[in-house]
């Protein structure tokens, strides 16, 4: 990532190059032409700087910066970075292999998305990022909830009943990452879902979320897909937006689907520690894969880790099934809303938690009940990027 990041600053210093080189008189041969182009950058700057454009805040700013974040990480990975896919390639197979890495890469970039998060519990981690972002920044440690950001400890970021900050250090929080809690990955893994599942031609909007006449406005769903049967439909992530989806779809004739984000299993929440849940390198490798035909939403993972450090097979997950048992495993969640009479300990509630913290918090004598027998197969799990709304899309629908 320090590559990409650094390469995206090397196109916006080029782009400076212009404006340093063409604002100084004593670069030209001909001073007409400076006057020309100081007539037309002042005329603009008018436009663009001043009250009520003020353009550059729609670049950085704080009223909305989680959401110029996101813009920019979703510029640098749809409109930008999956031109490696058929850049210059002929081979359908190359190209398969490209969407495949493609896919790879936006899974573990959600992954460092949930990562970003651990700063909700982990004050060290935050003080260090607010440091580091100060001296990056420094005007960022003039805004007003910062230096009371700096000082707080505790629950932050989370849903008002979890959280020990008041709503407005919260919101300040909020507005420092790119858009929290899943929203930002959400839209990132839709795209990498219908790209997998080959529903159609994907035309992200992302980056495009009004769409502008000479007279009106609307507001478009956050893709369009272009089924083989040449029907278009909307796709909208994440509930809460039915008037704004059913008004597009009134003013264009284009049915809009909505995508359930908050049952796609993509953003579990472990209760214990309060940080989200990974992708594991097995289901990253399976679903970037494109050769696997992946017909279901879940992993059990007993069922697919190594026997033992002996077991050499390619298609395991890289944990042996006592690595797993022993809670090794930083990815493995653990959900059971049934109590049995082997497992009948207090985290049989229908949550999901990672089963490593579900250990911690167990005596002896419940760890050793729940290892036993093999373990708790049906319970330790994990899940393959899914989402619900797009079923009647499906050829083979996912079980």
């Amino acid at each position: 990532m320090d590559k990409i990041y650094e390469h995206l600053i090397k196109s916006i210093t080029h782009l400076k190059s212009f404006q340093n080189t063409f604002i100084n008189r004593n670069n030209y041969t001909n001073t007409l032409d400076y006057d020309v182009y100081l007539d037309n950058f002042n005329k603009l700057s008018n436009i663009v700087s001043n009250p009520p454009v003020e353009m550059h805040k729609q670049l950085y700013d704080l009223k909305s910066r989680q959401m110029i974040l996101a813009d920019i990480l979703e510029y640098i990975f749809i409109a930008r970075g999956i031109f490696f896919i058929p850049d210059g390639i002929k081979s359908p197979a190359k190209k398969k292999k490209n969407k495949g890495l493609f896919i790879k890469s936006i899974l573990y970039f959600v992954n460092l998305l949930m990562c970003y998060e651990f700063m909700t519990v982990d004050d060290k981690l935050r003080v260090e990022f607010l440091n580091n972002l100060g001296i990056a920044l420094p005007e960022t440690k003039l805004e007003t909830k910062n230096q009371e950001l700096l000082r707080f400890s505790g629950k932050i970021g989370l849903t008002a009943a979890n959280s020990d900050a008041d709503s407005e250090l919260n919101k300040y929080f909020d507005k420092l990452l790119p858009k929290t809690a899943g929203g930002l990955w959400h839209e990132l893994l839709v795209y990498i879902f219908l790209l997998r599942n080959d529903l159609g031609y994907i035309v992200p909007l992302l980056l495009n979320q009004k769409f502008f006449s000479g007279s009106d406005i609307i507001v478009p769903p956050d893709f369009l897909l272009i089924t083989k049967e040449k029907d278009i439909y909307g796709i909208e992530v994440g509930k809460k937006k039915e008037i704004q989806s059913g008004s597009f779809s009134l003013m264009t004739n284009i049915p809009t689907a909505t995508i359930d984000t908050i049952n796609s299993r993509c953003s579990d929440r472990c209760p214990i520690c309060n940080k989200w849940i990974l992708f594991c390198d097995k289901v990253i490798s399976d679903y970037s894969n494109l050769d696997i035909n992946i017909n279901q939403k879940q992993i059990k993972c007993l069922d697919i880790c190594k026997e033992n450090n002996n077991d050499t097979r390619t298609d395991r997950c890289p944990f042996t099934r006592q690595q797993v048992l022993d809670g090794e495993c930083p990815y493995s969640k653990y959900h059971r809303d049934e109590i049995t009479e082997q497992f009948d300990h207090k985290y049989v509630d229908g949550h999901r938690y990672h089963y490593k913290c579900i250990l911690t918090k167990l005596s002896n004598e419940e760890q050793v009940k729940l290892k036993s027998n093999g373990g708790d197969v049906t319970a330790i799990k994990t899940h393959y990027p899914y989402y619900a709304g797009l079923d009647n899309l499906f050829t083979n629908p996912i079980r």
